[in-house]
């Protein structure tokens, strides 16, 4: 738009007709004038709104002027001395609607004028408005759709051309998926057929079989095998299955690129539907890509998402602004370590950890950080101690692992904190930190755990050390966790969480109900243990140790410690009552006393019971008492000085000058009186506070009688 030769056009003049007209229009805001001007071979039209307001206060010219051409507009604000220059559509500058009707704000004045506008605008004309003004908004949003593509693009234009990098996924990608990445999510549909017999069909191989349950346990939700194919699956019975169980991941493909690789993410569904015979189908998309790049500076990354760009209605890839969550995956290893080999994560062993563990998600990206600081990490990996491998790459803002691993360490004996032999422990087990944890007390208390030892005790109790390290246990550790293993067959998995309450897993693998119970009643035991010390049982005794039938034994010990808890309560209440009646009787006998002392005397020359009271003489005073006691009077000095209240110190008689309770007096009553470190009144001074209200209210009484 040339804005140079626009300036130099005379400012369109109001005249007393223009006046005239716009005083009838008493619905009028804005009376609209045009007129043609050239710009070398384009004509350029020219609308002036004149405001009836400004016309009122005596305005001479339009308050605007836009200038229109075929492609583009312009607004020039005349309302001020130095005009200027805006951008915006007519009707968001001026406030007004644009369809015609029986309210009209904005009035075309002249015939001519609306010839000029409607004629200029016609190919804009709408079947629902002809009016001239509606024309020009029409095309004003044509202009200002144009203007916002052409930002858009300054900002698509280079991400399509950073995704022109992007090569398709390869096919074994896709069988990677359904054979590894998704194997948590294989099932074993069976309905029994008599007591012993089921008719199982696996999800994977598909084959049908009946197997008698006393060779293979069969229980809903619970971990097993496939007895044809060998494949992982959890039991499903069908008459308990819901309409549809989705399972979910997110898998991370990496593709090399000149400077560094992408890290692609791919979102995967599954959908079992309930049928007489289930069968699932898969579908993945790619959701998230992260360009990593490498260079003497370090590293460089730049994340997209594939989602609606700035409220368009078109779904593409944007700048990552994190609405999708997809941090937890599992890695694609089978172009690893090529498609990162000229990176640092060369050597990182991620895709052996994924092997190991190629259905267990966990932040492989924030790996990528955590190896650049922890080259040792590979250590983990390349060892199989996967769990623990885990915990170091998901731990962020959590010292734990930070705690229990010796990031420093120079050797892997170091690292762990355990003797070559715990530490072959802990690799054959696959043990995480809490199973690390453990073998650490372990070793410093003496204590020898077998591999399967210590995974059964991890599996029960968790990492409770305490009970590690207690010597008052009647029995050994391992007998411990076997007889909670047996009681909880029959122990419920609990009202809150529970592998029961879901249909799906969702990106991640839910825990065996077997462990579930397990940890329940774990958790109960130490809660019983506890329960008969307080109830004076004899732990000596097995029965009483490790009862049968463990869960009608807890619920009624639980009835007996609420019923001990109770009569503890009550005769805490019955003590504190008979606590509180002495003092008052004690209080009440105090104020007779100094009452009887200060017959006569003004509240400030009181005296009994061995007190006295004492007036500060400036602030300084107040704060050393406040120092004394360790109490915050020191910072009511300015409240005192504004006169909001007043501060009183209470002395014992025979020392008078050391410290002993504060009192405010505010409002025409003691507000608090406090001694050392903030304690309550003796019964003395609770009666020489109350003696010396009474004075104080008698002494306002008489003035104002």
């Amino acid at each position: 738009m040339n804005k140079k030769l626009y300036s130099k056009v005379p400012r369109p003049l109001v005249t007393e007709e223009m006046i005239t007209f716009t005083e009838k229009e008493k619905s009028l805001k804005y009376l609209v004038t045009a007129e043609d001007m050239q710009d070398g071979d384009e004509i350029v039209l020219v609308i002036n709104f004149f405001e009836k307001n400004s016309l009122k206060d005596g305005m001479k010219t339009a308050d605007f002027r836009t200038f229109f051409t075929e492609e583009d507009y312009i607004t020039q604000d005349l309302s001020k001395t130095n005009s200027k220059w805006l951008t915006a559509g007519l009707w968001n500058l001026l406030d007004i609607g644009y369809y015609s009707g029986e309210k009209q704000e904005a009035v075309v004045y002249t015939s001519n004028d609306l010839k000029k506008i409607s004629n200029y605008f016609r190919k804009y004309e709408t079947s629902y408005d002809k009016s001239a003004l509606s024309k020009v908004y029409t095309f004003q949003e044509k202009v200002r759709q144009k203007r916002l593509e052409k930002r858009h693009k300054k900002e698509t234009d280079p991400i399509d051309e950073l995704m022109k990098q992007v090569l398709p996924v390869p096919k074994d990608f896709e069988e990677w998926v359904h054979e590894d990445a998704m194997s948590f999510s294989q099932y074993l549909f069976y309905t029994p057929t008599d007591k012993n017999k089921a008719v199982c069909e696996c999800s994977y191989c598909r084959a049908e079989t009946v197997v008698d349950r006393k060779d293979i346990r069969l229980r809903n939700n619970e971990k097993g095998v496939c007895p044809s194919c060998g494949k992982k699956v959890t039991h499903k019975v069908k008459g308990k299955l819901p309409y549809r169980i989705s399972d979910q991941c997110w898998v991370v493909y990496i593709q090399q690129t000149e400077k560094g690789f992408i890290w692609r993410y791919f979102h995967i569904q599954r959908h079992f539907e309930r049928s007489e015979v289930p069968r699932y189908k898969d579908s993945y998309s790619e959701y998230s890509r992260t360009f990593y790049s490498f260079d003497r500076k370090g590293m460089r990354s730049n994340s997209y998402e594939y989602t609606q760009f700035k409220q368009t209605g078109v779904t593409r890839w944007c700048h990552d602004e994190g609405r999708i969550n997809c941090g937890l995956c599992t890695l694609y290893p089978g172009n690893l370590p090529q498609a990162w080999e000229h990176t640092p994560m060369k050597y990182s062993a991620l895709e052996v950890l994924s092997r190991n563990i190629p259905s267990c998600s966990l932040h492989y990206e924030w790996g990528i950080k955590r190896y650049l600081k922890f080259s040792k990490l590979e250590w983990l990996c390349k060892m199989g101690l996967n769990s623990l491998a885990k915990a170091v790459i998901n731990e962020r803002g959590d010292y734990t692992t930070s705690q229990r691993i010796n990031l420093n360490g120079q050797t892997i004996y170091d690292i762990l904190k355990l003797t070559k032999l715990n530490t072959q422990i802990l690799q054959k087990i696959d043990g995480d930190t809490d199973a690390l944890r453990l073998l650490q007390v372990a070793q410093s208390k003496g204590i020898i755990f077998k591999p399967q030892q210590l995974k059964e005790y991890n599996e029960t109790f968790g990492c409770n050390t305490e009970l590690l390290r207690s010597t008052k246990r009647k029995v050994s550790l391992h007998k411990l966790v076997r007889y909670i293993t047996k009681e909880s067959e029959k122990y419920p998995i609990g009202e809150e969480g529970g592998c029961h309450r879901y249909a799906y897993h969702r990106y991640t693998e839910r825990l065996d109900p077997r462990i579930e119970k397990k940890q329940n009643m774990a958790k109960d035991w130490l809660e019983y243990i506890e329960w008969c010390k307080e109830l004076k049982y004899d732990l000596n005794n097995m029965f009483i140790y490790m009862p049968n039938n463990f869960k009608k034994v807890h619920d009624r010990v639980a009835k007996e410690y609420q019923a001990l808890k109770d009569k503890k309560a009550a005769a805490e209440k019955r003590r504190i009552e008979k606590e509180a009646k002495k003092r008052m009787e004690q209080t009440k006998k105090a104020m007779e006393e100094i009452l009887a002392k200060s017959e006569g005397v003004d509240a400030f020359s009181i005296k009994g019971k061995g007190l006295v009271l004492v007036i500060p003489r400036n602030g300084e005073e107040i704060k050393a008492e406040g120092s004394a006691l360790h109490h915050c009077v020191g910072t009511y000095v300015d409240k005192i000085a504004r006169g909001e209240t007043s501060i009183f110190f209470i002395r014992k008689t025979e020392t008078p000058e050391k410290p002993y309770y504060t009192m405010e007096w505010r409002d025409n009553k003691v507000q608090q009186c406090r001694g050392f470190k903030q304690c309550n009144m003796t019964p003395e001074v609770k009666a020489f506070t109350e003696v010396f209200a009474k004075k104080m209210k008698e002494s306002i009484e008489k003035q104002t009688a």
